[in-house]
């Protein structure tokens, strides 16, 4: 038993994902069954007015499993069974009597009512049919049932027919609420999912740059919050690096903008690579990108020299054409006090210094 629960678990974990074609084909498929049963019982049994409708419904779900479905009438398929279901079961109970269990359906067909509105596209969103349609099965149920209280049945089939109609309606019933409650389970595991994936996706587009796949300006005053909290509550130091390719207009000018985006790219890995465990690293805009170090000015020129170093010897290959790039860096260590925009004018004032001195290089 562990075993079927674990398996069914596994399942539902996993992304199962339901055609909608198939799902309205199999549910009417499945309907025209039970109502063949029924019309080979019926006929068995002599009650001919029922033994023709089953006729009519057989052909009915096969006609919605076959065509409909296929060309996505699901909003149809969903009325027509609504209807169908109400009429055969107040039908059925008019002529055989309460006895042999037919309204049951019209209680098990609310919980379907709602399913299928809640997956049928032309009808979302809006609670005004569902509700409608239960409201028109509760009436429909109590009248049936005032009825059978106060008339006799027309056909009675005998005892054991009944017996057997009691137990067969009630287990299909309970089938039919199993079945759809599954399926719902199903449709809201995968809207969950869809949802997690979007926001995943939202995130990445609010947070991070999409040419680099770097941080962008929106999500650094977070982490430029949390670092000046713990600087001014727990002395914990920090810097940033304020980075600049050289000459990139040149790069841009002379090979293209598609070669100027490969050279950013392989700028921000190299820089990615050579960061440690929790600093963090932000495409501050064109060819500008800021570090943040969660450390001393003594490790931060440190790690700014190494990212020099390793950018001076990488290679950019775009179309046979192999391209270097240097870049400048500004360092500047945080103070108590300062906000973040005075500290990333300290190091745009350092790297705007290494520019006009050299390039390539380093000043903190």
């Amino acid at each position: 038993m562990a075993e079927l629960f674990s398996k069914i678990e596994i399942f539902f974990k996993n992304n199962f994902m339901i055609d909608d074609r198939k799902k309205y084909a199999l549910i009417c498929d499945s309907v025209a069954l039970v109502h063949l049963l029924f019309l080979v019982v019926f006929f068995v049994s002599g009650v001919t007015p029922l033994f023709v409708y089953n006729i009519f419904a057989v052909s009915m779900y096969l006609y919605c499993g076959f065509y409909l479905s296929k060309h996505e009438k699901f909003a149809t398929v969903f009325i027509l069974t609504i209807i169908e279901v109400i009429f055969h079961s107040a039908f059925a109970t008019v002529l055989l009597g309460w006895n042999y269990g037919f309204m049951i359906y019209t209680i098990a067909l609310i919980p379907v009512a709602f399913y299928m509105a809640f997956t049928i596209e032309t009808i979302t969103k809006s609670l005004q049919f569902s509700v409608l349609s239960s409201a028109f099965i509760f009436i429909t149920y109590f009248v049936i049932i005032y009825y059978a209280r106060h008339n006799n049945e027309v056909y009675h089939a005998g005892a054991r027919l009944e017996g057997m109609f009691f137990y067969l309606n009630n287990m299909i019933a309970f089938a039919m609420s199993i079945f759809f409650s599954g399926l719902f389970i199903v449709e809201i595991i995968n809207i969950q999912r869809n949802l997690r994936s979007e926001n995943i996706s939202l995130e990445e587009q609010a947070n991070y740059d999409k040419l680099t796949h770097l941080l962008n300006r929106n999500a650094m005053a977070k982490y430029f919050d949390d670092a000046i909290i713990l600087a001014e509550r727990d002395n914990k130091d920090f810097c940033i690096l304020m980075l600049d390719i050289d000459d990139f207009k040149k790069v841009n000018d002379t090979y293209g903008h598609d070669c100027g985006d490969e050279v950013l790219k392989t700028v921000a890995r190299v820089i990615s690579d050579d960061l440690r465990q929790g600093d963090a690293v932000f495409r501050w805009g064109g060819e500008e990108i800021v570090v943040l170090i969660r450390s001393d000015i003594k490790v931060a020129t440190s790690v700014a020299h190494r990212i020099c170093n390793h950018i001076a010897g990488t290679v950019t290959s775009h179309q046979n054409k192999n391209i270097r790039v240097t870049i400048t860096i500004g360092v500047a260590a945080f103070v108590k006090g300062m906000t973040m925009d005075e500290l990333i004018k300290q190091a745009d004032v350092k790297l705007y210094y290494g520019k006009k001195h050299g390039k390539d290089q380093v000043v903190s």
